[in-house]
């Protein structure tokens, strides 16, 4: 597996997020809406004392921390690419963003945090990227903090059959369980509180029958018990485990 963390350099990378990826009506901007709510519950469950300090890891193109970024006194994105913070300046207005690979250098040494996102980054990342993101990342959450990250590639879900194609042709595309995810999230002291699961409409029926009626029917689908385990897009919200966590 090549190493994820040049796989997002460029200018060419971060207009494809913005301009293709993230396009208005796209799939992944469907599942970007759902996102959104998700967070927006999830902070607003958060009392106002304690939004104090976020933390946005491998913040891209400035999606995740635009949008939360009036909820908290502080915000910080941190990613290695100039191109995208860049993109990332322009979409914020108060945020405070730090050029930085901080699975080698930590420039956040000793910091901490009410809340940190890393979405979109530990499907892709090489297993041993995704263990030095979150040796450094789980001691910067609070105590009573919590950690949202998401797998935008669930491998029990209409995604395997394009996996198959993938394999076929000699080439690969990346998929975790959510038991991968609970997992990964265990070994390094955390435990996951709750998860959701949607799109389990595949993206196709998206471009034929049209944004609106797929993703109301996907929000209706993914409420029946047990079909989040089958959902594309997997978002977890996580807390320290005390038992666990050293």
């Amino acid at each position: 597996m090549k190493d994820y963390r040049l796989s997002h350099l460029g200018e060419r990378k971060t207009t494809q997020y913005d301009e293709v990826i993230y396009r208005q009506n796209s799939y992944d901007d469907w599942l970007w809406r759902y996102e959104r709510a998700i967070l927006a519950s999830e902070i607003k469950c958060i009392e106002e004392g304690r939004r104090t300090r976020y933390l946005d890891f491998a913040t891209g193109t400035g999606r995740i921390i635009a949008f939360l970024e009036d909820s908290f006194k502080e915000s910080v994105g941190v990613d290695m690419s100039s191109d995208m913070l860049v993109r990332a300046k322009e979409k914020t207005k108060k945020a405070k963003f730090i050029e930085a690979d901080i699975t080698v250098e930590d420039s956040l040494a000793g910091e901490e945090f009410d809340v940190i996102t890393a979405f979109r980054f530990f499907l892709n990342a090489q297993p041993v990227l995704r263990d030095a993101a979150l040796k450094v990342l789980v001691p910067k959450l609070r105590e009573d903090g919590i950690f949202i990250f998401n797998i935008h590639g669930n491998a029990f879900n209409y995604r395997i059959f394009a996996k198959l194609w993938y394999r076929m042709r000699g080439r690969q595309l990346n998929t975790m369980t959510v038991f991968a995810a609970h997992t990964l999230a265990r070994r390094h002291g955390l435990s996951v509180e709750r998860w959701y699961g949607f799109g389990l409409i595949p993206k196709v029926f998206y471009r034929l029958f049209g944004g609106d009626t797929m993703f109301a029917l996907d929000q209706f689908l993914c409420k029946i018990p047990g079909m989040k385990f089958f959902g594309y897009d997997l978002v977890f919200v996580c807390k320290k485990d005390d038992a666990n966590y050293s």
